[in-house]
């Protein structure tokens, strides 16, 4: 819920919805309504979000996107980076076969 998001972003940047909004030029007077579930306009939350620095999917959804990678990823990577390009198809292609189990093993799996 937008309300829930934006309450809860503002107290870990140690501010307040009334105090971004005053910030911001805007009127205090329709956080009820958000609180019941409406969202304020667009450009309104566009606003908000750049103020805060935070995403407007973090705020509206509540979704925070780290940068961090875990270990299994950054391996990844770094297996990835040293694949001379000229390889690069083929090891993509040879992937993407083994991302399902193709039909003729699957009977074997269940037999």
């Amino acid at each position: 819920m937008f309300y829930d998001n934006f309450n809860n972003i503002c107290k870990a940047k140690g501010t307040t919805l009334t105090g971004v909004l005053k910030a911001l030029g805007k009127s205090t007077g329709s956080t009820g309504t958000w609180r019941e579930g409406k969202y304020p306009k667009l450009d309104t939350v566009m606003e908000m979000a750049e103020y805060l620095g935070v995403s407007l999917d973090e705020l509206v959804y509540g979704n925070a996107h780290s940068n961090e990678l875990s270990e299994s990823d950054q391996e990844w990577l770094d297996i990835v980076a040293h694949i001379p390009e000229e390889k690069q198809q083929m090891c993509k292609d040879f992937l993407r076969t083994h991302m399902v189990i193709p039909e003729k093993y699957e009977e074997r799996k269940r037999g």
